[in-house]
């Protein structure tokens, strides 16, 4: 009795265990995880042939969701098919011609999906010489965080970790310097950013906007933000207040399902500052993650205005 008693609870943990892990990772807890320096410059990547000038700029931003695609969770996803799905994403941002992508859940090495740098393989993949990437959590078997893909040189870079906020994962932002060349010959400093937002809580999400928004007034670049505010209204209260610093920062007043980015809400988003227009913007309908990406082309006003 008391060997089948042993057994049984051996059978039970083992079965257990499988489960419990995948609950504790799906959720992505920041307990226990150590803190980051509060700004941190970022390695700059680079390779391949840089692209020629143009005046118009075509940007993107893609919650990749850790390569897993449609899937429920990335670890009952294998690392083929997690290489299939970046490779799918590396078409799509090839047919669009972007040349700034900003991606959010962009995973270093991890162990829940597929232990490959997922940045690096999208940069290789899609011809991109310049990137860079910051795990904002770090959580044993899951690094992961934001990234941003350039065919313009990126000249510097930096990221930011915001607050904890246990019991979700870290979230943060990632900033780089692209110097633009336009047909002209004009070459402009812009300042890109890739930013994650917590999902939980709309306390937190406001705390790190005013977080990202300290760095935004000690940059005078002009900016382009992008990336998975996990909400319909932050961006939005964003532009307005950058009226009060004189960024000007606007976003694409469009609507209604179109643009639409997870599920039907308005969760992806992109802003620029005043010295920047939109030629076009929107959501695409490839399914490349449980996000769908958002894609605009921008204009340099002063450019479009000697033209």
């Amino acid at each position: 009795m008391a060997a089948n008693l042993m057994l049984y609870h051996r059978l039970r943990s083992a079965l257990l265990l499988p489960f419990m892990t995948l609950f504790l990772f799906a959720c992505v807890t920041a307990v226990g995880e150590p803190e980051q320096p509060r700004l941190l410059a970022v390695q700059v990547q680079q390779e391949h042939a840089p692209s020629a000038p143009h005046d118009l700029l075509r940007v993107a931003t893609l919650n990749i969701a850790h390569g897993r695609g449609d899937s429920l969770n990335q670890l009952l996803v294998s690392r083929s098919r997690i290489t299939e799905n970046l490779d799918t994403i590396a078409h799509f941002l090839d047919r669009e011609k972007i040349d700034v992508v900003a991606l959010q859940e962009a995973d270093a090495e991890s162990a829940w999906s597929g232990n490959f740098d997922h940045t690096r393989h999208l940069a290789a993949s899609s011809g991109y010489r310049w990137w860079v990437q910051d795990s904002h959590a770090r959580l044993g078997i899951a690094n992961y965080g934001t990234a941003l893909l350039s065919s313009s040189p990126i000249t510097a870079a930096a990221a930011l970790s915001f607050e904890p906020s246990p019991p979700t994962a870290r979230k943060g932002f990632t900033v780089a310097e692209i110097q633009w060349q336009t047909a002209s010959g004009e070459v402009h400093a812009i300042d890109v950013i890739s930013v994650h937002m917590d999902f939980s809580r709309h306390s937190v999400r406001e705390q790190q906007g005013r977080e990202m928004n300290k760095v935004m007034q000690n940059r005078h670049n002009p900016m382009i933000i992008m990336g998975d505010f996990n909400s319909e209204s932050l961006a939005r209260r964003l532009v307005e207040q950058a009226a009060s610093n004189q960024r000007h920062l606007h976003t694409w007043d469009g609507l209604g399902a179109q643009e639409a980015t997870y599920k039907d809400k308005r969760l992806d988003w992109i802003i620029l500052s005043g010295e920047l227009a939109f030629v076009d913007h929107r959501a695409a309908t490839d399914v490349l993650s449980d996000h769908r990406a958002v894609v605009a082309t921008i204009r340099y006003r002063e450019t479009t205005a000697q033209n």
